[in-house]
């Protein structure tokens, strides 16, 4: 048997699919057009974007600061060895 299910909120879906799985022999099969080529849930891809619309500028840093971060952290990382 085959069983369509259509949600208005993709953050059931997760719940959704650990339910059915509990059910003995139930596969979940999603559909091609949620994922990218590189097997990303479009939704997450969507979650990301929507973050980013909301960033402001007082949120980021400048590229000069995060090489410095990072330059930064690989120092302390070598230096506890």
């Amino acid at each position: 048997m085959i069983v369509n299910i259509e949600l208005e909120n993709a953050e059931d879906f997760a719940f959704i699919k650990l339910l059915l799985e509990k059910i003995k022999g139930v596969k979940s099969v999603s559909i091609e057009s949620e994922f990218y080529e590189d097997g990303t849930p479009k939704w997450f891809i969507d979650k990301i974007a929507d973050y980013a619309d909301r960033l402001e500028a007082k949120d980021m840093i400048s590229e000069e600061e995060f090489f410095n971060y990072i330059d930064e952290e690989v120092c302390r990382l070598k230096s506890q060895k």
